[in-house]
C-alpha cells in the first residue's frame, strides 16, 4: 500500500489576500508615478514661462538701454514704448547749429570706429519737443531729416554729408549720435511685438497706424502674455540720474492658471 502524500498549495482565501495586497500596491505605485509625471510637466511648464519672460525682458532691456537721449515716448494707454536706436556716437568738430556759419550740408566729426555703422541719421542734443525729434519734414531740428553718408575726409576728420539742415541746439560736450529709424515694442492682444523700419511718426497718437504688419519689420517677442497687461512708463532724466524706462508684463500659461508678473527698470545710459 503506497504512502499518501499531502499536496501543498494556496487556499482561496490566501489567493484573495494576495490579490488585494497587489492591487493596493499597484494603486499606490500608479499614483506615485502619476504625481511624479505631473510634477515634471508642471516644472517644464513653469520653466517655459520663466524662459519666455526672461527672453522678452532681456530683448527690451538691451535695445531700450541704448536709445537716443530724449527719444523715448509711450502711447496714451502705455502699451507701446517707442525710441530711436543709437548705432554709433562720436564728437562733432563743426556742425550747422542755428546761428552758426557752418555749412548746412555737412558735419565734421571725430572718425567713428570702422566696425560701427558709418551712415545713419545724425542727432545733436535732442532734448526739446519730442514730437519735433520725430518730425523728419523740418529744415531744422534735433535729428537730420535724411540719412547722412560719409564723404571725403577733411584733415583726418570724418565728413557726414546730407541735404540742407540745421540743428536747433549744440551739445555742451559736442556729442553727436548716428541713429537708425525709430523702433517700438507694443502689445497686441496677448502678443508682444518689436517693430522697426516704419519711418518717423511726428505724433505718437498716429503710431499704431504706421506700424508694420508682417516680418521682417514686425518680430515676435512673446505670445504668452495676459491681454492688456503690458505697461510702459518713462521717467525723464534729471541732474542726479539718467532717464529710466520701467515696464510690467504678466505672462500666462494657456494650459494652466499659473501666471508670472515681471517688473523691470532700464536705465538709459546715453547722455546728450
Amino acid at each position: 500500500m503506497g504512502w499518501l502524500r499531502s499536496q501543498s498549495g494556496f487556499t482561496m482565501v490566501e489567493i484573495i489576500i494576495v490579490i488585494v495586497i497587489l492591487a493596493v500596491l499597484s494603486v499606490g505605485s500608479v499614483q506615485f508615478i502619476s504625481y511624479s509625471a505631473l510634477g515634471y510637466v508642471d516644472t517644464v511648464r513653469r520653466s517655459e514661462l520663466a524662459s519666455s519672460a526672461t527672453i522678452a525682458n532681456e530683448k527690451i532691456s538691451r535695445l531700450v538701454r541704448d536709445a537716443l537721449p530724449g527719444s523715448v515716448r509711450t502711447n496714451s494707454d502705455q502699451s507701446c514704448v517707442e525710441f530711436i536706436p543709437v548705432l554709433a556716437a562720436t564728437k562733432y568738430i563743426e556742425a550747422p547749429i542755428v546761428g552758426s556759419v557752418a555749412s548746412l550740408t555737412q558735419v565734421k566729426a571725430v572718425p567713428i570706429d570702422a566696425a560701427l555703422p558709418q551712415t545713419g541719421y545724425l542727432a545733436i542734443y535732442p532734448l526739446g519737443d519730442i514730437n519735433r525729434v520725430y518730425n523728419d519734414t523740418l529744415a531744422s531740428g534735433y535729428i537730420t531729416n535724411q540719412v547722412a553718408v560719409i564723404g571725403t575726409p577733411d584733415a583726418g576728420a570724418s565728413v557726414f554729408t546730407f541735404a540742407s539742415f540745421q540743428f536747433l541746439l549744440g551739445s555742451p560736450l559736442q556729442r553727436m549720435f548716428v541713429t537708425s529709424q525709430p523702433a517700438a515694442f507694443c502689445q497686441d492682444g496677448a502678443v508682444l511685438y518689436f517693430y522697426r523700419n516704419y519711418g518717423f511718426v511726428g505724433d505718437v497718437s498716429n503710431l499704431a497706424a504706421a506700424l508694420p504688419t508682417s516680418v521682417p519689420n514686425r518680430l515676435l517677442v512673446s505670445d504668452q502674455l495676459q491681454a492688456n497687461s503690458v505697461v510702459f512708463n518713462f521717467l525723464p532724466s534729471s541732474l542726479r540720474r539718467n532717464a529710466v524706462v520701467s515696464f510690467q508684463m504678466e505672462f500666462i500659461n494657456s494650459n494652466s492658471s499659473e501666471s508670472l508678473v515681471v517688473n523691470q527698470e532700464v536705465q538709459i545710459r546715453n547722455v546728450p
